[in-house]
C-alpha cells in the first residue's frame, strides 16, 4: 500500500513536469557546457519496484533525466530520490527528496552562464575561505551542498563510486567581483 501511495503522490505532485537543466564545468582546463532535459513521469502498469532490504521500504523507477544511460531513475517509499548506478545495484540515494533535486537543478541552470573555474583538492580547501556564502537549505543534503553570494557559487558533492566515494567542488563566478574574490583563493 505504502508503495501504491507513494507512486499516485509522485505522479499527482510531479507527472507531466518538463524541463531543461543548462550546465557548465571546467574539464581539463576546458570550458564544458551540456544541456539535460528532466521529465517527471511515473511509468503507469508498466513502472517496475523493488523491496529495499537494506533501508526497508520500497522504490520504484521513473522517466527521469533523457540521456543515455545504464542507471535507472528511482523514487523511494522514504520520499528520497534515487539511482542504481548500473541498472541491477542497490539503491543509491541522491537527493533526499524531489523538490531538493529540483532547487539543485534550478541553481545548476542558474550558474550555467557564470564562468566556471577549475578546483582541484588544494583549492576545494581554499574555497572556504571565500567570504559571504550562505548555505542553500533547499538545495543542499548530506552528499551536496550548495553556497551562494550575488557573485559566487559553489557546489560540493561527494560521487557515487560506492567503492570509491569522494568529496569534489565546483565553483562558478559572475561579474568582475566575483571573478577576483575567486582569484584570490585560487591563485589563478
Amino acid at each position: 500500500m505504502e508503495l501504491i501511495i507513494r507512486c499516485e503522490g509522485f505522479e499527482q505532485r510531479f507527472g507531466g513536469l518538463r524541463y531543461e537543466v543548462r550546465s557548465t564545468r571546467v574539464v581539463n582546463e576546458d570550458r564544458y557546457e551540456a544541456v539535460r532535459r528532466w521529465e517527471y513521469d511515473h511509468l503507469g502498469v508498466r513502472t517496475r519496484a523493488w523491496q529495499d532490504p537494506a533501508r526497508g521500504g520500497w522504490y520504484f523507477e521513473w522517466s527521469g533525466e533523457r540521456v543515455s544511460k545504464p542507471c535507472r531513475d528511482l523514487i523511494h517509499t522514504d520520499g528520497s530520490v534515487g539511482t542504481d548506478i548500473d541498472g541491477g545495484s542497490p539503491y543509491l540515494p541522491i537527493a533526499p527528496s524531489v523538490p531538493h533535486l529540483i532547487e539543485s537543478h534550478a541553481l545548476t541552470d542558474i550558474v550555467s552562464t557564470w564562468k566556471p573555474w577549475l578546483v582541484g583538492s588544494l583549492g576545494a580547501s581554499a574555497v572556504t575561505l571565500l567570504d559571504g556564502l550562505v548555505e542553500v537549505p533547499e538545495a543542499s543534503w548530506g552528499s551536496s551542498r550548495w553556497r551562494l553570494s550575488d557573485t559566487v557559487a559553489v557546489m560540493d558533492y561527494v560521487t557515487w563510486d560506492r567503492k570509491n566515494p569522494r568529496r569534489s567542488t565546483l565553483v562558478w563566478s559572475r561579474d568582475e567581483a566575483g571573478h577576483r574574490q575567486v582569484r584570490a583563493v585560487l591563485g589563478g
